[in-house]
């Protein structure tokens, strides 16, 4: 028994000295996980990312032609990509239709390659692969059925409404009628309404005018009687311009009433009537509007 336990004590300390030229001696080569890129743009880039795993350092490199059966270009080296552990990223430039790769990795110590795809079966892609398009032109409308027609068959059926219904008549314009001779109509007999106004002023100062001469004892009789003929004419004429401009105001009232307003809406009263009559009097004139509303 005493001359076991040295033995086994050697046998450990043998073990675990072997144990690290055993595992040196085994070679393990870098894992590479990569998913295949199939379709790139033109005039763009192939972007091959690959996670490469091992003990120690790796050198990935992607591996890459444009010919099918034509010789690989120089490697890539692929760089590590900031913030994810373990993932190596190289871009192949894009050139003509067909593009062909593989990823291929060492270890500092020589162990490999690991590889995704090889030199005689190289990952595919396709340059200027066009999506699926949707179609442009319209969906066809859905059939609307027409309505049924009486037959000897089908004697319940009924036949299309043929009535139509009746829109507002409108202006070339697009636009309803608008009461454009009520505006045209009270507009006028404002204006005159004014100008009588503004000759009656004058006359009246003219008037005031003749007065103050009439007291004056040396008169020229000639001068004095034009004067006053003077300011009698303003005074007609402030009379008749006033009664003209009544008289249009107020048909330009009765016009509001009868004629068609905006959307071609029915006079206002229905059949309402009104009558307008103007004539002049002593020392101005008279105004008359009748009807029903």
């Amino acid at each position: 028994m005493g001359n076991l336990k040295p033995k086994l004590l050697a046998a450990v300390a043998f073990a675990l000295l072997a144990s690290p030229a055993a595992r040196a001696a085994a070679p393990v080569g870098p894992v590479v996980a990569h998913t295949p890129v199939t379709s790139a743009a033109p005039g763009g880039f192939v972007k091959v990312m690959a996670k490469v795993t091992d003990d120690v350092k790796v050198f990935p490199q992607v591996f890459f032609r444009y010919d099918p059966a034509g010789q690989y270009e120089k490697a890539l080296d692929m760089k590590p990509v900031k913030g994810e552990p373990h993932v190596y990223g190289a871009n192949i430039p894009t050139r003509g239709a067909v593009v062909e790769y593989y990823v291929e990795a060492y270890d500092e110590q020589g162990n490999g390659p690991g590889r995704v795809g090889s030199p005689e079966a190289p990952i595919h892609v396709t340059v200027g692969k066009e999506e699926p398009r949707a179609s442009s032109q319209p969906a066809p409308a859905p059939a609307v059925a027409s309505p049924a027609q009486p037959s000897p068959w089908n004697p319940g059926a009924q036949a299309p409404s043929t009535s139509t219904r009746r829109t507002p008549a409108t202006s070339e314009t697009g636009r309803a009628p608008t009461r454009l001779w009520t505006w045209a109509v009270g507009g006028a007999g404002v204006g005159l309404l004014t100008g009588g106004l503004v000759a009656g002023l004058a006359a009246k100062t003219a008037s005031s005018a003749y007065d103050d001469r009439v007291k004056d004892p040396q008169n020229n009789p000639v001068t004095l009687q034009s004067q006053y003929d003077a300011a009698k004419g303003l005074g007609t004429k402030a009379t008749i311009l006033t009664i003209a401009g009544v008289a249009l105001l107020a048909g330009g009232v009765a016009l509001y009433f009868l004629e068609p307003g905006l959307n071609g809406s029915e006079p206002r009263g229905g059949g309402s009537g009104v009558s307008v009559a103007a004539a002049p009097v002593e020392g101005g004139g008279a105004v008359a509007v009748a009807g029903r509303f």
